[in-house]
């Protein structure tokens, strides 16, 4: 919010544009989502909104030493999240359709450019090290998790995690950009339709994945309000102010854990929304992004349940596995005070902090194939089953398992279980 109002300044706004824009991103869905879970999706529009701050410095000013902060900003946000590559892609394909492609031909390009490379080089090493596991992740998302959309729905799910209260606002800003007045800022909107190509021809149901792009659009609209509509200007404000605000406070329990599972599906059956992001989650009566957060420190107390159940010589040489990274960290979270044993996961990154030592004679299993393992150990017992109505499917009956008596190393055998997805 405070990065646009520094936007909405720089691009000559009054104190008025200044709120109206940080009000505007303030009451954007997709960054309440990402501001109310730990994760490290919230960063990514914060340092993008930075960047597009001093590029505008940069065209305003002809002044390529911009490309320094530049530089270290994407460094800093390639280490959050790898999808800055895009935005750095779009960024550099707006200059090349405009005459602004001058300032790609410098020294202070290149001082860019090392300054990112040598931010991201430990995590560059890392990958290599690992064999790409971030390519794997994305491959398998994108062929397994993720759910082809149509253009259509894939416009009107932006135009909703925008808010569309913000929508004249926004898509005023960027059809601004096509004026005399503002051309110097060009390379914005063909980064942004590039970006809007990406997602269509990618058929994405991810609406997030270009959220970063329209803090600057958000910026633009406000000052184009004032540029362009001097008579009508603070009527203008005044209305489109209360129109954000009250989308916002609309929309606001749908996107953040405000309301009780049974409130919430009253409420969004009446405001007839659905959202499906996820392949095995879709027609969920509570959207992903708060359904995945329903029901954890129970889940956490019925795995204690089964763990001290068990004889403390048993105990001593137990550890808890889970095949997703989800209930491996709410295990982890709350299991000190549960006084839960090691959790180890076998998802994702989860799986880079294995394998549980081979003295471990006794494993909690939490989603794991039972089927796929029955024949690795002595035993395996079915000990409780976790029941939770308002999670998402794959979480709703949750069965906990004691796998005794492994007939394998686990350190051999660890590299086999590794989920990327």
């Amino acid at each position: 919010m405070f990065v646009t109002g520094l936007i909405a300044r720089q691009l000559g706004g009054s104190l008025r544009s200044m709120l109206l824009s940080s009000l505007a991103v303030m009451v954007m869905p997709v960054l309440m989502v990402f501001g109310s879970f730990y994760s490290m999706n919230a960063y990514e529009p914060l340092l993008f909104t930075t960047i597009a701050f001093f590029v505008v410095k940069m065209l305003q000013q002809q002044n390529a030493r911009y490309w320094l902060m530049v530089g270290i900003l994407f460094g800093l946000g390639l280490q959050m999240k790898h999808t800055m590559v895009l935005y750095g892609l779009a960024l550099v394909i707006g200059l090349l359709c405009t005459p602004q492609r001058k300032l790609l031909w410098n020294r202070w390009v290149i001082w860019g450019f090392l300054a990112c490379f040598l931010i991201i080089l430990p995590n560059l090493v890392w990958e290599v090290v690992n064999r790409f596991p971030t390519l794997e992740l994305y491959h398998n998302s994108f062929v397994y998790k993720n759910i082809p959309k149509p253009a259509l729905q894939i416009i009107a799910e932006q135009i909703v995690f925008a808010n569309p209260a913000t929508f004249l606002l926004w898509f005023g800003g960027a059809v601004a950009l096509l004026f005399a007045s503002a051309k110097k800022y060009r390379p914005f909107l063909f980064a942004y339709v590039f970006l809007m190509v990406v997602m269509i021809a990618g058929h994405s149901s991810r609406p997030d994945r270009i959220t970063s792009i329209y803090p600057f659009l958000m910026a633009m609209g406000t000052v184009s309000t004032e540029v362009y509509l001097r008579k009508w200007q603070r009527v203008t404000q005044l209305f489109m102010a209360t129109l954000m605000l009250a989308g916002g406070i609309i929309l606001a329990p749908l996107f953040m854990p405000l309301l009780p599972p049974a409130s919430f599906k009253v409420y969004a059956a009446k405001l007839g929304i659905q959202f499906d992001i996820e392949a095995g989650k879709k027609g969920e009566p509570i959207p992903q992004w708060l359904a995945d957060r329903i029901g954890w420190p129970e889940f956490a107390f019925e795995v204690a349940k089964v763990y001290h159940s068990l004889p403390l010589d048993e105990q001593r040489n137990t550890v808890i596995v889970s095949s997703n990274y989800g209930q491996a960290g709410a295990l982890e979270l709350y299991g000190p005070q549960l006084g839960l044993p090691a959790v180890y996961g076998t998802h994702n990154s989860f799986h880079s902090w294995g394998p549980p030592p081979d003295s471990v004679t006794t494993y909690i299993g939490v989603n794991i194939d039972v089927e796929g393992v029955k024949d690795m150990f002595e035993s395996i017992e079915e000990a409780a089953v976790y029941n939770c109505a308002d999670c998402t499917r794959p979480q709703q009956i949750q069965p906990i398992y004691i796998l005794r008596g492994p007939r394998f190393s686990i350190k051999k055998e660890w590299p086999k279980f590794k989920i990327y997805g």
